[in-house]
């Protein structure tokens, strides 16, 4: 009996280790981004935000945003790293800093999301998957707030994240009980990437513009809704106010989950 439960234990750890090679392996050659990986676009925003780029406008948004501009195409004069919502403004901002510091020169950031995105606050299910995997890493780390990182050790397995059979799988930990939520617009955590934001302009001098994709009709009472006041809270709120005056909206039958666009080329030049 004990040498059946040795050999059981030991084929259970060559497995493992096995499992964790070949993991490992999928990771750093980038294979786990093939076929339809979950948060593909995560990571080729990551890679182009280190690439040298001759356009002056760089665009950032949610995935309403990316279906208009994704960031696998190319475009005139906008270099796009859409997204989606579930890096929040913080991986933007991740993303902007790397842009940056790669040397590129933009005149205008565009900030281009549905205003629902503003309100991630990094305590729902897909925080997991697409935000800690792509950056709860050395790369990224030291651009983590006191309030990112108490929000971080929230969530359960955090810090299995980057262990390599889970980081290329879609496996992502059940949601702890959501934080109250006492704001109807910008996060906390939206507020204090946005204020950063500001300061990489005033720093690299490029201008600002908030943005946002088309609406559904059934978003113009959660808009009406929202408290202004909020915006009061960061160094944007012109730029806020525009992005209000800017807002339109659609019929409900342009959409195919009151969210995203069922055409989203007929939108583009607009």
């Amino acid at each position: 009996m004990k040498i059946f439960l040795k050999k059981i234990i030991y084929f259970s750890l060559m497995f493992l280790i096995f499992l964790e090679l070949l993991s490992f392996i999928i990771l750093v050659t980038g294979l786990f981004k093939l076929n339809r990986f979950p948060g593909r676009e995560i990571y080729n925003a990551i890679s182009k935000s280190y690439s040298y780029s001759n356009k002056k406008t760089l665009l950032l948004g949610d995935s309403v945003a990316s279906q208009i501009f994704s960031n696998n195409n190319e475009f005139d004069s906008i270099n796009s790293l859409a997204t989606n919502q579930a890096i929040g403004i913080a991986g933007n901002y991740f993303l902007l800093y790397n842009y940056l510091k790669k040397g590129n020169k933009i005149d205008s950031l565009v900030l281009f999301f549905i205003p629902e995105s503003f309100g991630n606050n990094f305590s729902q299910k897909y925080t997991y998957h697409y935000f800690l995997k792509p950056f709860n890493n050395s790369n990224y780390s030291s651009l983590f707030t006191k309030d990112l990182k108490i929000q971080i050790r929230k969530i359960n397995y955090n810090s299995f994240s980057q262990i390599p059979h889970v980081k290329i799988s879609s496996w992502s930990p059940k949601l702890q009980s959501p934080d109250a939520r006492n704001y109807t617009f910008l996060s906390p955590l939206s507020i204090e990437y946005l204020n950063r934001i500001k300061l990489l302009s005033l720093e690299y001098d490029f201008n600002i513009i908030i943005k946002s994709p088309p609406l559904s009709e059934t978003k113009r009472s959660f808009v009406l809704s929202i408290d202004k006041t909020e915006i009061l809270s960061t160094d944007l709120s012109n730029e806020f106010n525009e992005y209000f005056k800017s807002i339109y909206y659609l019929n409900n039958n342009e959409f195919v989950d009151n969210t995203h666009l069922k055409s989203p080329n007929k939108y583009f030049k607009k």
